[in-house]
């Protein structure tokens, strides 16, 4: 991945598609905006018109592609308004990061049952997490440093997730995860995103042990451990 690029210059929109794959296009673009950039703020109204008029295409996939991410979450639809991208409260996040938490335990605890993990899946997530570590500690801007960082974040967990076999326990984290990213990209912009990288080698860690107890109980990395700390020190 190059760092220095920004998400739109990464995510092009691919030309005379059928419409079913230009809905698909354009959620998949405005996904990586919403999450992976600081194009949109939380509670922004998401303007049609210019969306439209930036890739020379009509409303109707446009329309399309904001009632799919409105079925996850990530904007709410008001009628004869239009779209907006959703803001959580603090209530919100602790509701969030606590289904996070217990799906991702249900998937840590059948990886290990299973033995679902191998040393070659070892050496790839460390691979991941030195990746992130480049990435937190390069010059680029913190806007495209950050988005880079949280794909990496995302490619790691979901790579977890997918060797277990809860698919639905999987399918629900993705959305949950996405909604999480949504709700703490700002704060993220002034974490310590190094910390963060190196929190991942002690998942690592649990995995190869085998040690649910610990990974249940280290949560001192997380992002809203760290949001947390962050208030308490205001």
């Amino acid at each position: 991945m190059d760092n220095a690029r920004s998400v739109q210059e990464r995510f092009s929109l691919p030309s005379r598609l059928p419409y079913k794959n230009i809905t698909m296009a354009v959620r998949e673009r405005l996904m990586m905006e919403l999450l992976f950039s600081n194009k949109y703020e939380p509670g922004e109204w998401i303007n049609e018109s210019v969306i439209a008029n930036e890739l020379n295409i009509s409303k109707a996939p446009i329309r399309e592609a904001l009632r799919e991410l409105a079925a996850i979450g990530l904007v709410q639809i008001v009628p004869n308004k239009g779209a907006r991208v959703t803001e959580f409260t603090r209530r919100d996040m602790e509701e969030i990061y606590t289904i996070r938490y217990t799906l991702e335990e249900c998937i840590f605890k059948d990886i290990i049952a299973r033995d679902a993990i191998t040393k070659d899946d070892i050496n790839h997530l460390d691979g991941i997490v030195v990746e992130m570590m480049n990435i937190a500690t390069s010059d680029s801007p913190k806007e495209i440093l950050l988005g880079n960082f949280l794909e990496k974040d995302l490619e790691f967990h979901r790579y977890l997730w997918l060797h277990s076999e809860l698919k639905w326990t999987t399918k629900m984290l993705l959305d949950i995860y996405l909604l999480l990213i949504l709700g703490i990209y700002s704060f993220l912009l002034e974490a310590d995103l190094l910390k963060t990288a190196e929190y991942h080698f002690r998942i690592i860690d649990y995995i190869k042990a085998k040690d649910v107890d610990k990974f249940k109980q280290d949560r001192s990395e997380s992002y809203y451990s760290l949001r947390r700390q962050e208030d308490s020190i205001n």
